[in-house]
């Protein structure tokens, strides 16, 4: 049995296993080179294989197909009518399975850091901090995955995960990357009169779901009115607090760039600041191998940058 004989054998084989209703992707590819520079020969040279072997893998595509793809002449590999309308879709095909592992995996080569954060840390601390980074750092690409509330980390997608927790077997043991505390905060219009405890809990509070420091906890009490709203993100809170819709309680941390210019202000005075049992951790991916260097040069960074907050 010949060569060619062979590969149509196992390829046949190949796509008759196959789950999606496609040719094998080295017949597209060989079809898609031979197609885009008319020639066996120079598709041959771009894919590192012989003449004979792109030739055998269109011919295995035509006879897949049903169709010719070519008319094969003395000097010259011309497309039929059913190539050229074929070739757009293949041609864009691999274009974007190229742009998907570029965007997944990050180009070859290319220094990256994958890091995982909570979105109000991100809006409101860390991307306003980012500029600097790139400015000393062009090279190295970051890749920010953001939510609410982080799962497990897999070491195979994220090098560093900012995490909210108290550093117990929970997953969030990694460094101590800060100490929080609360604030209170609100728009200038309604800052307290009496500024204690108990007149904060007669305002209109704004309740962030998901959290572990809760105005009960905060203010010792679970005598409180309904919240005028509740939302999933300390950033939205803020928002809502600076058009005058309530009393928020978040970190200080995310409420420092609203009190810096004015346009929240404490609701009671600094004494009143709670800490919290918890604080952001830096956790680093469980890996066989050492970290890169990229990513200990950002989990320096981002020590450096926390420490001048």
């Amino acid at each position: 049995m010949d060569k060619q004989r062979i590969f149509c054998s196992s390829t046949k084989n190949l796509v008759a296993s196959m789950a999606h209703s496609h040719p094998p992707l080295p017949w597209l590819r060989a079809f898609e080179a031979a197609a885009r520079l008319r020639s066996f020969t120079l598709a041959a040279a771009e894919l590192g294989l012989t003449p004979a072997a792109v030739s055998y893998q269109v011919r295995a595509l035509e006879a897949e197909l049903g169709y010719p793809l070519f008319a094969r002449k003395t000097r010259a590999l011309e497309p039929t009518r059913m190539a050229e309308l074929y070739l757009p879709w293949v041609a864009r095909a691999f274009g974007d399975l190229s742009r998907a592992t570029d965007e997944v995996f990050g180009r070859q080569g290319q220094r990256a850091v994958r890091l995982r954060c909570l979105s109000s840390l991100a809006q409101l601390w860390l991307i306003p901090r980012l500029p600097r980074w790139q400015a000393s750092n062009p090279e190295v690409q970051v890749t920010l995955n953001v939510g609410s509330w982080s799962g497990m980390m897999d070491p195979g997608q994220l090098d560093l995960d900012i995490r909210y927790g108290d550093g117990s077997s929970d997953g969030t043991q990694g460094e101590q990357l800060r100490a929080e505390h609360l604030v209170a905060v609100c728009a200038p219009a309604l800052r307290l009169a009496g500024k204690t405890r108990a007149a904060l809990a007669a305002m209109p509070l704004i309740d962030i779901l998901g959290v572990v420091d809760t105005w009960e906890s905060y203010l010792g009490t679970r005598m409180l009115p309904v919240p005028v709203f509740r939302v999933d993100q300390s950033a939205t809170a803020l928002a809502l607090a600076a058009e005058g819709l309530g009393v928020a309680l978040v970190w200080h941390l995310f409420a420092a760039p609203y009190l810096a210019d004015g346009r929240l202000v404490r609701a009671l005075p600094i004494a009143e600041d709670q800490a919290t049992p918890h604080d952001l951790r830096l956790v680093m991916a469980d890996s066989p191998t050492p970290p890169r260097a990229e990513v200990l040069l950002f989990r320096d960074w981002l020590f450096a940058e926390m420490a001048a907050t």
